[in-house]
């Protein structure tokens, strides 16, 4: 991103207002966050978006779609020509992203399944993802090492240091919008957001691969063990849909969306998405399972309140009832509605 004039006046205006800074922040990142500029300077470039109450929910865990969004947006990847056809066949707000991202071979999981990109992310994932796109196809260790030469990240176990380079960078750890932010930011400070020429090589296509085949060689370049199948299902695993168009003008619309994975005997993942015209809201949370055909979530995977009741109805719907999810929400919007699995 040629950003240099930008970063400029950024700085002056850093330098020279700091009311001005304080209100472009978010009400739960303090000046004293240690994530504080960089979320500052992704909020400055449309990088990322808060929540409808003014929040930013840096602790909040990442999915692979909302990295896939970041990662996007922030190198400015070109759209191709043909879209993926994915095992889950249902449209969902990331399709563009991971078209754009397929077409650049970056390794990720979930190009073809709803229930993949939901998920949450891993570190080694991320590590390879990025750094395909800095500095071209790497494996797993050499990505991890490429982000510690460039402190663009660092270590989470010091007590592997020198001794296990996966598990002194964590692979397997979780990541959170901050730390996420925080390497992007990194990696722009370091000029590292040029395309590096093996991603810009797959993007050129030479050999005419079709999108479909570029994303599945990226999955396979992720390390084995960083690699995700689709999960086993379960009665209640799937994309579930809701759409109802109310009127003739562009947002006189109701939708809702269910996507709910990693289902076990007695829980499941649950992500939600109420658009109602021009107002959305979206929450990610874990549901018990209460019955056969009943579950219920009483709060989102950010630790706030949020209680919904899920019931599995015949012909493969699923009815779902906000009780109280306002802190997950905008205002106008609820995620009550019955919906029909795609």
């Amino acid at each position: 991103m040629k950003k240099l004039i930008g970063i400029l006046l950024f700085s002056i205006l850093i330098v020279g207002s700091a009311s001005n800074v304080q209100a472009a922040g978010f009400k739960d990142v303090s000046e004293d966050h240690y994530a504080y500029e960089a979320i500052l300077w992704a909020e400055e470039y449309d990088i990322v978006n808060g929540f409808a109450d003014g929040t930013f929910k840096p602790n909040a865990t990442i999915t692979e779609q909302q990295l896939a969004k970041l990662l996007a947006i922030f190198y400015e990847l070109e759209s191709p020509i043909d879209e993926l056809k994915k095992q889950t066949p249902s449209a969902i707000w990331s399709d563009e992203f991971y078209n754009q991202l397929a077409s650049y071979g970056v390794p990720l999981n979930g190009y073809f399944d709803n229930r993949l990109r939901a998920a949450t992310v891993k570190r080694g994932v991320v590590a390879q993802a990025i750094t395909h796109l800095a500095s071209g196809k790497k494996g797993l260790d050499s990505s991890i090492q490429f982000l510690l030469d460039y402190y663009i990240s660092s270590g989470q176990n010091p007590q592997y240091e020198d001794r296990n380079l996966q598990k002194f960078y964590g692979v397997t750890n979780n990541m959170t919008r901050a730390q996420v932010v925080t390497m992007l930011y990194r990696m722009d400070e370091r000029n590292f957001y040029e395309i590096s020429g093996d991603a810009q090589a797959i993007q050129d296509n030479a050999n005419k691969l079709s999108l479909n085949t570029r994303a599945k060689n990226a999955q396979n370049q992720l390390d084995k063990s960083m690699q995700q199948t689709t999960p086993s299902k379960s009665a209640w695993e799937g994309v579930y849909t809701y759409y109802y168009k109310w009127g003739k003008g562009t947002n006189d619309f109701n939708r809702r969306d269910a996507i709910i994975s990693n289902a076990t005997s007695n829980s499941f993942s649950i992500a939600l998405t109420a658009n109602d015209g021009t107002a959305t809201g979206k929450v990610n949370g874990t549901a018990t399972i209460t019955s056969s055909n009943k579950a219920l979530m009483n709060k989102s995977s950010n630790g706030n309140r949020c209680v919904v009741e899920l019931e599995r109805l015949t012909n493969n719907a699923l009815k779902v009832t906000e009780v109280d999810c306002r802190a997950e929400r905008s205002e106008g919007t609820n995620y009550s509605g019955t919906l029909k699995q795609q």
